[in-house]
């Protein structure tokens, strides 16, 4: 603890002496912040020295009692917070029967319970100030609509922020579930949906606190999360505030039965299981540069090295497929390839 409180104070001192020189950083000390939930303090976790965290931010009042199935009603408040732990998840249909995640890829689960008191929030930025502002990935996990949440091992940005040093990732919860999607004629639908869209407003506008462009934010999803994209960009097509869409394995009318891009996307894969290959490096780092460069400039094509991947063009029957027979990282495939995998 002595040697992480002086690590903390030499970044301090490094960061006023570059703040003089005029690079895009927020005037607020290096861990504290202050948003509109209120002015937070952050943290900086051994295993990823160079990323601030601050976690379990609330974006809107719980929802207990009268605001039970209701729109998340967004939170105001000037008091102090500690972000240094994760909330717990909102509540979640939990099987009583072995599950391949249960019993094979306990990293995908959510950890520390779950609560009707669950919309938070969590922001992982680089530690070191930057001569622009950053882009943003807004990220919504999946969980079959169901289930999921932000505090899942293989779903935490840490070490992909310490290798680059370039961009902002925000995470959240939202209602799931009964609470989520209640599906009853006298409530109001689909609240678990209005939950992401109060955070991309709250990342709007508190993200240039933290060094992050308001302006370059992209909105992104896997499984569910991902068809929670795919309809977010029919519920507000004059309104995104977001510049990019991101669907991972799945859509509105389909969620594919894949997760292995995850843990490469996110920079896990070697931690939890400790034998990856230098190929999953290779497709790792290759996914994580076409994602950045995409939240960069949506308009343009995303390059990674000599990679482009084209740009979408309707009655087209070709892919970008990544990883695929274990020889190149990326290729362009035919769409049948689809039926194949997933089916």
């Amino acid at each position: 603890m002595k040697y992480l409180t002086s690590f903390v104070a030499v970044a301090l001192a490094a960061c006023a002496v570059t703040d003089a020189r005029g690079l895009n950083y927020p005037s607020e000390a290096l861990l504290d912040i202050k948003t509109t939930s209120g002015h937070l303090s952050g943290f900086i976790n051994k295993t990823a020295r160079n990323v601030r965290q601050f976690l379990g931010v609330a974006y809107a009042e719980p929802p207990l009692e009268s605001l039970r199935f209701q729109p998340p009603k967004r939170k105001h408040s000037s008091e102090h917070v500690s972000a240094e732990n994760y909330a717990p998840s909102c509540k979640q249909i939990i099987s009583k029967s072995p599950t391949v995640y249960t019993e094979h890829m306990t990293q995908f689960l959510t950890n520390g319970g779950d609560s009707e008191d669950c919309l938070y929030l969590n922001v992982y930025a680089p530690l070191k100030p930057t001569a622009k502002k950053l882009p943003v990935f807004i990220y919504i996990p999946g969980g079959g609509f169901t289930g999921g949440g932000a505090d899942s091992l293989y779903k935490i940005p840490d070490k992909w922020i310490q290798k680059t040093q370039s961009h902002i990732v925000v995470t959240m919860n939202y209602r799931v579930n009964l609470f989520g999607f209640p599906n009853a004629e006298a409530a109001q639908q689909n609240v678990g949906l209005l939950d992401q869209r109060m955070v991309v407003e709250w990342t709007r506008d508190n993200i240039a606190a933290f060094g992050g462009d308001p302006h370059k934010m992209t909105l992104w999803g896997q499984s569910a999360g991902a068809g929670s994209v795919g309809m977010y960009g029919y519920a507000y097509p004059k309104d995104l505030i977001v510049k990019g869409l991101i669907s991972d394995s799945g859509a509105p009318a389909m969620l594919a039965r894949a997760y292995a891009e995850l843990p490469l996307l996110f920079g896990t894969h070697y931690e939890y299981r400790g034998n990856s290959t230098e190929y999953e490096w290779e497709v790792a780092e290759g996914m994580q540069s076409l994602w950045l460069s995409f939240a960069n400039n949506p308009k343009k094509n995303p390059q990674a090295g000599n990679v482009t991947w084209p740009l979408y063009k309707p009655n087209e029957n070709n892919m970008a497929v990544f990883a695929e027979a274990g020889t190149k990282w990326f290729q362009l495939g035919k769409g049948s390839l689809t039926e194949t995998q997933c089916n």
